[in-house]
């Protein structure tokens, strides 16, 4: 195959763009290099656009790669992977894009199915530079143009791959003022070789192309693990699956038996069939790295985060796990000896057998082939394990799944600590609740884990109710509703941190009425609309006592389930959580908060039409600064905009003194939406504009023409300096302004003066 040709087919890139709905530049591949900007870069892409641009026909070699179905924007979509020809045909996206943007050519290409899958920033651009408006302009560079175009994002310059893509735009703008003439770009073709049509996967074609066939990251794994796999461990009922056809001799044998069969057929995946070997590899060493973080001081005499880098390391680094296994914590493990007999292996064993069997405990759906390798599974797994499928103990682990396992450092210690209370939990032969309740917190101990402490003592120690219901019912009960998910701290915490559960059932029925699955919801009054006219965040807002701790750079306005879940769990939030929870919140509770409320910041935020707005229609928003030197609520994602809580003229449009254009409107609301930038308004019967760059040269507000078409320009420049203010009506906002608006009008009446 590697030799013949005969198999592949002559492209060029619109016959690619149109066999598919999207080519998508996966996560695996690096970033833009053909607009890198050292010397080897540059000669290449000189040596390219020069052959581009001549007469002679082009060709890229083989791009090849596979097509896989997608969900983009609520569609299924056919993509096209490459595995091979991301610089290629990256560079002709961007030479038919510059040649629609400078000759209106090739405008029935819909270059909006190129794309990059990999960071946000460079998806985002890719989006933004087919679908917004921008032109060519033959005295600027390319780069400039897009970067100063409203849309364009200033962080996106900080991406690489952005960064040499407009690289490349600019080299092809300055080829372009060499030549006339745009190149024929149906000339540069390529040979095209999709693995999936032609019944090979991107793994195959790597084997045929090798000099040998080397195994899979679970071949390796297996044979290792069965070369040092001891003879003489006990089999016990729980490690294996029921199978009448299964050896029953030794463990060894049961071990090689369910491993090409059973456990195999647990990971197999219909929907990504070449990937099974890489999720049950990838099960067996995570779950080892759990057992070493557990037990490994059993063995090796102690357990060190260095050695549980170094597993992690090797996980991550070595994708066939040659050496995973043969690694000294590992091994010791694995491998009894005298002092120490195994146990790792029937415990794998007991894991593989039941991870098909694990039934998911927030939800009826059940728990994708794909996710059973992932942290938060394979912690549910390794409790199942080591406490035998106790109850009490899974439904611990699903809560510090949910709320603490992320990734490798979470899951080890995750581990380490489960390990800890599995040992009184067998030493003692006590139940799951009193060795839980047993373990010490310390400085390192999670949130989470504190709360799962706090909760198995009241369980087990906690006063009788008055209705006769046990608290781990009411408790479990709690975990489970919406979107709580097992953290419901903020039920029995006090705002002083300390336990509070005299006051638990009045915070547990007011989050009834607070919440239901998708975040906030109304109440059944309409004084008591929690998320229409805002009033839960209004009064959570109220009872912040930190507008730079709290708000500044870290609040996300919504109403949305995830970040509401993030306030009531947050330490952070504690004493307004507290507030909002203890009290049952209507219209008068709201006002008696907002009238406490001290710090002119969070006084400005908590507008009433400016928070039903901003929850309503810019979910996830955020607080910045602005270009005015306000601070602003900015929107989330794109397109982006934002919400200047500007003062000077939120005081004035109260007053009814100024009027904004329609486009920087809100609703019942004193402040205004910006999308360019800059705010327009009008005061008395004259135009004016609040720039959104202002500088040594420009100022902030400027005399405009009737409907802002354009600023009024003074008739002579009054100096040489040719500053704005020598050539437009325009004056710099000063502080002074803040505190009296009239000051600021005045020098609005003493610009329309001297225009006159």
């Amino acid at each position: 195959m590697s030799n013949n040709t005969s198999n592949y087919q002559e492209y060029t890139f619109p016959k690619l763009l149109e066999q598919y709905d999207k080519i998508l530049i996966p996560m695996i591949q690096r970033d833009y290099a053909q607009g890198r900007t050292d010397k080897k870069a540059t000669d290449v892409r000189n040596n390219l656009l020069n052959d581009i641009f001549s007469d002679n026909d082009v060709h890229f070699d083989l791009v090849f790669g596979s097509k896989e179905k997608r969900i983009i924007d609520g569609k299924e979509m056919n993509c096209f992977i490459p595995v091979d020809g991301q610089q290629r045909l990256t560079t002709l996206f961007l030479l038919y894009l510059y040649g629609q943007k400078k000759q209106n050519s090739f405008q029935e290409l819909d270059l909006s199915k190129f794309s990059y899958d990999t960071r946000r920033a460079a998806s985002d651009f890719c989006k933004s530079i087919t679908s917004e408006e921008w032109f060519v302009q033959n005295d600027k560079k390319v780069s400039d143009v897009i970067k100063d175009s409203s849309w364009f994002m200033n962080y996106w310059e900080k991406d690489p791959t952005v960064e040499r893509m407009l690289n490349m735009l600019d080299a092809i703008h300055e080829k372009c003022r060499e030549i006339s003439d745009y190149p024929n770009l149906n000339k540069v073709t390529f040979f095209f070789f999709d693995l999936e049509s032609n019944g090979l996967n991107e793994n195959l074609y790597l084997k045929m192309n090798s000099r040998g066939k080397p195994l899979t990251a679970f071949e390796n794994l297996k044979a290792r693990m069965e070369k040092i796999l001891p003879e003489d461990i006990e089999i016990k009922n729980n490690c294996f699956p029921k199978c009448d056809d299964s050896p029953k001799d030794s463990f060894k044998a049961m071990w090689k038996y369910f491993m090409d069969r059973n456990w195999t057929e647990a990971f197999w995946d219909s929907t990504n069939t070449d990937k099974y070997d890489v999720s049950i590899a990838k099960f067996i060493a995570r779950f080892l790295a759990g057992y070493w973080a557990a037990f490994g001081k059993e063995t090796a005499g102690k357990t060190t985060a260095k050695d549980l880098k170094e597993l992690n390391r090797k996980e991550q680094n070595d994708k066939n796990y040659s050496d995973y296994i043969l690694f000294e914590p590992i091994k010791t493990v694995l491998v009894p000896n005298k002092d120490y007999p195994s146990k790792a292996y029937p415990s794998l064993a007991y894991a593989l057998t039941t991870a098909p069997q694990i039934a998911p405990y927030w939800t009826n759906d059940a728990i994708k082939v794909s996710d059973r390798s992932e942290y938060k599974f394979l912690a549910v797994i390794f409790t199942y394990v080591l406490f035998d499928g106790d109850k009490d103990a899974i439904r611990f682990a699903w809560n510090m799944a949910e709320n603490y396992v992320t990734d490798y450092d979470t899951f080890v210690t995750y581990c380490k600590r489960a390990g800890e209370i599995s040992i009184s939990y067998l030493n003692n032969d006590s139940k799951f609740y009193q060795s839980l309740s047993s373990i010490k917190s310390d400085g390192n101990t999670s949130d989470q884990m504190k709360e799962e402490i706090v909760k198995a003592k009241q369980i087990l120690y906690g006063a009788p109710r008055s209705d006769g219901k046990s608290w781990e019912e009411i408790i479990i009960k709690a975990e489970k509703f919406v979107f709580f998910k097992g953290a419901i701290r903020f039920l029995f915490t006090q705002k002083d941190i300390g336990d509070d559960w005299e006051h638990f059932d009045t915070k547990w029925a007011n989050a009834q009425e607070y919440f239901d699955k998708d975040g906030v919801k109304d109440g059944n009054e309409n004084d008591k609309l929690y998320k229409s006219n805002a009033l839960l965040m209004k009064s959570l807002l109220a009872n912040c006592d930190d507008f730079g701790k709290r708000i500044w750079w870290h609040f996300e306005f919504s109403n949305d389930a995830n970040r509401w879940k993030r306030i009531l769990t947050s330490s952070n939030w504690r004493a307004a959580v507290d507030a909002i929870m203890g009290t049952e919140i209507t219209d008068d509770e709201t006002s008696n908060f907002i009238a406490k409320i001290n710090d002119p910041y969070i006084k400005n935020i908590v507008d009433d039409g400016l928070m039903n707005y901003v929850c309503t229609n810019m979910s996830g928003a955020w607080i910045r600064s602005t270009y005015h030197k306000y601070h602003a609520i900015w929107q989330s994602g794109y397109p982006s905009y934002h919400i200047a809580l500007n003062p000077i003229l939120a005081r004035l449009k109260v007053e009814n003194n100024i009027e904004y254009r329609e486009k920087n409107k809100i609703e019942n609301c004193r402040y205004y939406k910006c999308e360019d930038k800059n705010v327009d308004f009008k005061y008395g019967c004259h135009f004016f504009r609040w720039w959104g760059y202002p500088n040594e040269k420009k100022l902030d507000v400027y005399l405009m023409d009737n409907d802002w078409a354009d600023f009024k320009k003074r008739p002579n420049p009054t100096n040489d300096k040719c500053t704005d203010e020598d050539i437009y009506y325009c004056f710099r906002v000063t502080k002074d302004m803040d505190s009296d608006p009239s000051k600021f009008t005045d020098a609005l009446v003493n610009l329309v003066k001297y225009s006159e």
